[in-house]
Parts: C-alpha cells; sequence; structure tokens
C-alpha cells in the first residue's frame, strides 16, 4: 500500500504540472458546478418538504371532507351511498389512490377499489382517540403513499382512509432539478468562457514575467518589462524592474569585487613571494638580488635593478640581473640628473618613462630602446632606495593594477631595507651595550678600589691612631695629659666623620633624595672648582617648588656630573654653564663649555668604541623616554642638551624653594 504523504506528492506534482490558466478555469469551473449543484440540492429539498407538507395538509383536508360527509350515511348504514361517495373522492381528486371507509369495530364499509380490497390495509394505520387525524407512509408498487386516517364522528361512527399519491410531487421535483441543472450546465459553460477570457487577461502578464525571469536566470540582466496596469501586478512587474537593476548593480559591484579581490591576491602573492625570498640570514645585497628574482617574472619585466641611497641621496648599494651592465656610476648619476628620476623621487609613486629622455644615462645601456618604470622606496615618509624595471619601448606591459602592485612591493622592499639597517643599527648597539656593561663592571671594581683605599689610607689609618692613644690614656695618671690625649682623640673622630660623609655623599649626595634635583646640582657645582678646577654656571627655571620623579632626577644628576667630568678631561677650559629648565611637559637640561670641542660623528661611532661616557649619558636619558644631542666641533665648543618628557602629575613639594639664576660656583 502507498503511503499517504508518497500519494500526495505524486497528485500535487501532477496538479502542479498544469498550466496556470488550466489551473484557474479548472477552479472557475469547479466553483460554478459546486455552487449549482449546491442550489440545486437546496432547492429540491426544500420543495420536496414544501409540496409533502402541501399534500399530507391536503390529504388532511380531503380526509376530513370525506369524514364530514360520511357521518349521516354510516349511522344510517347507507352503505350504497358510501361507495359512491368513495369514488367520488378518487375521481374528484387526481392524487388520491384509495379511499374507504371503516366503523367503530374496523369493519369495512365502502372503498374505492375495482379489483377487490387488500384485507391488509386496514391494519397499516389507525388514529387512536383523541388525534384529529394520523398519517402513516406506505410502500406499494406505485411508490411510497401517505395513508390519512381520520376520524369519523369523534371516532364514535368510525374512520376515513385515503392514500394520497407522490407520483406528481416526484415528477415536479424532477423537473425543478432538470431545469436547475440546465441553468447550472449553462452558467458553468459561460463562467468557463469568462474565465478563459479573465485567464488570458491575468495570464499574459505573469508569462511575460516568467519568461523575462527565466532570461534573467541565464545572465540577461538587461530585461525590462511595461507594467500593463496599476494593480498588483503591475506592482509585481515594476518589482521586477527594480530586481532586475539591483541585480546589474549588484553583479557589477561584484565583478569590481572580483577584480579587486584578484589584484588584491595577486598583490598578497607577489608580497608573499617577496618576503620568502627576503626571509633568512642574508646579507642587504643578497636579500635586495632574491627580492628583484622574484619581483620580474611576476610584472613580466625584462630586467632591472635596485639603488639603495645613502643620507646624502647617492648609491650606497646596487643590485641588478643579468640584463643590467649599466656602471653604478652611470646608474648614479641617473638618480640625480635624469629629469625622470627627479620626477619619481619627488612624486614618491611609480613614474613610467617612455621613451628615455635623450640625456638620461640609461638612454645607452641596452642594445635597443627600452622604457623603464621607476618605483621609489619610501619608508615612514622617507626615500631609502628605488626599483627600476625595463619593459618594451613603449611601456605598454605596465598596467594600473601593474602599478599599484609596484608600489605594493616598492613599500615591502623598503620596509626590507629599513629592518635590516635597523638590524644592522641593533647589533652594533648590542656591542656598544655590552663594552658600557663591561666599563660599568670596571668601573665599579676600580670605585670599590678607591672606596676601599680611601678607608685604608685614611679611616684606617686614623683609627690606628685613635686605637694607640686609647692605649696611652691608659697609662695616663695625671688629669691634664688625659684631658689632652681626649682632644686629641676628638679630633681624630671629627676627623673620621668628615672623611665618610665626603665618601658618602660622593657615591650618593643625600641633598639630592632630601631635597631634589636644584639644590643637590647646585651644591654640586659649588664643589667643582675644588674636585674638577672648572667654574660653573647654574641656572634653574621653571622648578622652584617642582620635584620631578625620583627617576629622572638621578638622570639629569648622573648625566651633569659625566659631562662635568668631560669637559673637566677634555674641554681644556675651566668655565662652563648648566641650564635647567621645565619647559611645558618635558624637562630640558644645556650644559656648555667653549673648550676646544670635538668631531661628534668621530666621537659617537660605534665601530671605534670611543668615548663611551657620551654613549652611557644618551642611554641614560633614553631610559626615561627622552634624547640627548651633542653639538661640537673642533675649536667651537660643545653643547650637550638633555630633553626628557614627566608625566603630567608632577609632585609639588614644600621642603625647599630655590630660584637661582646667579653663577652658583662663582658664589
Amino acid at each position: 500500500m502507498m503511503p499517504a504523504a508518497v500519494l500526495w506528492r505524486r497528485i500535487w506534482g501532477l496538479i502542479g504540472g498544469v498550466s496556470l490558466r488550466t489551473k484557474i478555469m479548472g477552479i472557475a469551473l469547479a466553483m460554478l458546478a459546486i455552487l449549482g449543484l449546491g442550489i440545486t440540492l437546496q432547492v429540491r429539498q426544500m420543495m420536496d418538504e414544501a409540496l409533502t407538507w402541501e399534500l399530507e395538509q391536503r390529504g388532511i383536508s380531503i380526509a376530513q371532507t370525506l369524514a364530514v360527509q360520511s357521518t349521516d350515511l354510516v349511522l344510517t348504514n347507507n352503505l350504497f351511498s358510501l361507495y359512491e361517495l368513495c369514488k367520488d373522492t378518487v375521481r374528484s381528486h387526481p392524487d388520491v389512490r384509495y379511499a374507504f371507509l371503516l366503523d367503530a369495530s374496523q369493519h369495512l364499509l365502502a372503498h374505492s377499489f375495482e379489483g377487490g380490497f387488500p384485507s391488509d390495509l386496514i391494519g397499516a394505520n389507525a388514529v387512536s382517540a383523541g388525534e384529529p387525524y394520523h398519517i402513516t407512509p406506505l410502500l406499494t408498487e406505485e411508490g411510497v403513499l401517505l395513508d390519512i386516517a381520520v376520524p369519523i364522528f369523534a371516532g364514535h361512527a368510525g374512520q376515513v382512509r385515503i392514500g394520497m399519491s407522490q407520483a406528481r410531487l416526484q415528477q415536479t421535483l424532477a423537473d425543478v432539478t432538470r431545469r436547475l441543472l440546465y441553468t447550472t450546465a449553462f452558467v458553468s459553460l459561460l463562467g468557463v468562457l469568462i474565465s478563459s477570457l479573465l485567464t488570458w487577461l491575468l495570464s499574459r502578464p505573469i508569462l511575460a514575467l516568467s519568461a523575462a525571469t527565466r532570461r534573467v536566470a541565464h545572465g540577461d540582466l538587461q530585461q525590462h518589462i511595461i507594467p500593463w496596469a496599476k494593480d498588483e501586478i503591475g506592482q509585481l512587474q515594476a518589482s521586477f524592474n527594480e530586481m532586475v537593476d539591483r541585480l546589474a548593480q549588484s553583479h557589477h559591484a561584484m565583478e569590481e569585487y572580483n577584480r579587486n579581490l584578484l589584484q588584491r591576491n595577486r598583490e598578497l602573492s607577489a608580497l608573499f613571494a617577496v618576503s620568502r625570498a627576503m626571509a633568512g640570514p642574508l646579507t642587504l645585497s643578497e636579500m635586495l638580488a632574491r627580492a628583484l628574482s622574484q619581483v620580474l617574472p611576476i610584472l613580466h619585466a625584462r630586467h632591472g635593478w635596485i639603488c639603495v641611497f645613502h643620507n646624502d641621496g647617492s648609491c650606497e648599494i646596487c643590485v641588478g640581473d643579468g640584463g643590467v651592465d649599466t656602471p653604478r656610476a652611470q646608474l648614479n648619476a641617473c638618480c640625480h640628473h635624469c629629469p625622470a628620476c627627479e620626477q619619481a623621487r619627488k612624486s614618491y609613486q611609480p613614474y613610467v618613462v617612455s621613451p628615455l629622455p635623450a640625456g638620461c644615462p640609461l638612454a645607452s645601456s641596452g642594445a635597443e630602446p627600452v622604457s623603464y618604470i621607476l618605483t621609489p622606496l619610501q619608508v615612514r615618509g622617507q626615500l631609502v632606495g628605488m626599483l627600476n624595471l625595463a619593459c618594451n619601448s613603449n611601456g605598454a606591459c605596465y598596467c594600473k593594477e601593474d602599478l599599484a602592485l609596484l608600489e605594493a612591493v616598492g613599500r615591502q622592499i623598503a620596509i626590507a631595507i629599513e629592518n635590516a639597517r635597523l638590524w644592522d643599527e641593533l647589533q652594533r648597539k648590542e656591542e656598544l651595550r655590552g663594552e658600557l656593561l663591561r666599563k660599568l663592571i670596571t668601573a665599579q671594581e676600580e670605585e670599590r678600589k678607591r672606596i676601599a683605599r680611601e678607608l685604608h689610607d685614611e679611616a684606617g689609618q686614623a683609627l690606628t691612631s685613635l686605637l694607640v692613644n686609647l692605649k696611652m690614656l691608659e697609662r695616663v695618671s695625671s688629669p691634664a695629659e688625659a684631658s689632652r690625649r681626649a682632644s686629641e682623640m676628638r679630633e681624630i673622630v671629627a676627623h673620621i666623620l668628615d672623611e665618610i660623609r665626603d665618601l658618602a655623599v660622593e657615591l650618593r649626595p643625600s641633598v639630592l633624595d632630601d631635597l631634589g634635583l636644584v639644590p643637590a646640582l647646585a651644591r654640586y657645582v659649588q664643589e667643582c672648582p675644588k674636585r674638577l678646577g672648572i667654574e660653573v654656571d647654574f641656572t634653574a627655571v621653571g622648578l622652584s617648588q617642582v620635584r620631578l620623579p625620583h627617576e629622572i632626577e638621578t638622570t639629569l644628576y648622573r648625566i651633569a656630573q659625566e659631562a662635568l667630568t668631560n669637559i673637566a678631561r677634555h674641554a681644556d677650559t675651566n668655565r662652563a654653564s648648566i641650564l635647567l629648565e621645565r619647559r611645558g611637559d618635558e624637562v630640558v637640561m644645556l650644559i656648555e663649555d667653549e673648550g676646544r670641542g670635538f668631531d661628534v660623528d668621530q666621537a659617537m661611532d660605534i665601530s671605534r668604541h670611543r668615548h663611551l661616557g657620551l654613549f652611557g649619558m644618551r642611554e641614560r636619558a633614553e631610559l626615561m623616554g627622552g634624547r640627548l644631542v651633542v653639538e661640537s666641533a673642533p675649536g667651537a665648543g660643545t653643547i650637550v642638551s638633555v630633553v626628557i618628557p614627566l608625566a603630567k602629575e608632577v609632585s609639588c613639594s614644600s621642603q625647599w624653594q630655590t630660584t637661582t639664576s646667579e653663577p652658583r660656583a662663582s658664589a
């Protein structure tokens, strides 16, 4: 047995395969047929009930009339008149099939039957006492007859029985039903014709819409339908036109997006290839050579080269493939004197040169005239080199997408160049940091030796002398001698205390922790003539009531110490000045002397490992997020400037107030 769901799917498949016009006509025809049949059944039922009721009422009336007419005849026992009365009743009323009379004892008195009275008819119906009449349907050979019983003289004289036939009633119902069915058929035919016309009118725009939809499904997005009316179908057609327009826009946008995606994929593939080529422990020249070998096939270039610039713009490194045989000097001249190269350098964008200018040094580099595309290599707004690729004579091998790709590759190569330089700089700084660490350890050990020597030579000898005096004090007998010995020991103890205090101040001045940077520097410059042999003018501006963070105060104090020590050792002068000033969210310290000066580039050359004190000062400033700049020249003195940023919250202190603009050293 087939499941109900499968059967329903098959039935629905058959229904769904019928055309829309057939469906609409079928629905209209079915509705008309259902309506006609429903009306016919309702009318037939109502007429059947009405005619049956009318037949019953007419039969009751005939039976009652017959009962009234037969009362005297029954009482007088006039049987012949009763017989004639039954015959007249049947002849006078076509629907009466029989009539007969019974006495009170249910004995037959008279009847209208020709061929004899059926004896079983007497007991088929009877009227009870008190009933005006009683109706019983009887099934006979002629059909259903209504047997109506009416009492004669309230039942004392007997009863009348007549049989009403429904033949004419059924004939009437059949005629009415037939006419209604004919009317239904006619109306259905008319409805089919009208529905066919309406279906054609309704399905025509829908079929046009369906055809246009199929064409749109095959990719034709230029389809537009003229709305046939302003009804729902017209709105649907207008919505379809709007949908097609939006699909066309989306299709164009998707195509543009796909083009951009392909271009981006090409860029990412190229950047990945270039990045992978430049990865690994390679020198800058090897890295650029491998990058160039990846760029040439990606952009279908004949040959090319990469030039890395010095700070002055000259060509530091030049890497090219086998197709470039131009000397570096000629390439360097191209980068400085060729108008096209200058244009690319100024625009910071790829620049196609076609044809090559007559004065360009590259015009004679190839066997045949070629055009070049010049791509500046820039990082953080600075030009670090130039990527040059050769194409055919008219430069047609480079399109807009190629220029965008070349610009992205140029940025990648520029970043690689900058990273290589930063890596070299980091390695040099790490070497210098190691040297500074070694110097620091050496300086710490020397300081420890000096402290040990000071303690041994000064404090140790003084304590030994104090111990000797204490032993001699034990042998003194006179009070005067004891007083003299005690006075000498007090002087020794005071000398020891002074030596230890000076040593502690030299290691870490307590005034720096207690009062701050300005008093500590003021006290330090006062001692510079005795310690270093130089006079120092110290000026502090904007820091009279402000304590700087502890780390910044220590950093500036140590930088000032190191700078003044360098002036005393190397500047060949006996005067210097310090300016300490707060400028907004920064603190600035300038240390200046008018000594013999020096070459800053040579002094800061890391490879020579000279003047490590300068590097130590710079390291201290950079650890605080600041910067240190040294300005000097032989015979022109030296200026050391330190700038350190401050946090927004700097605590105020009322422990000290210093507004000094006078030379502390001279004071």
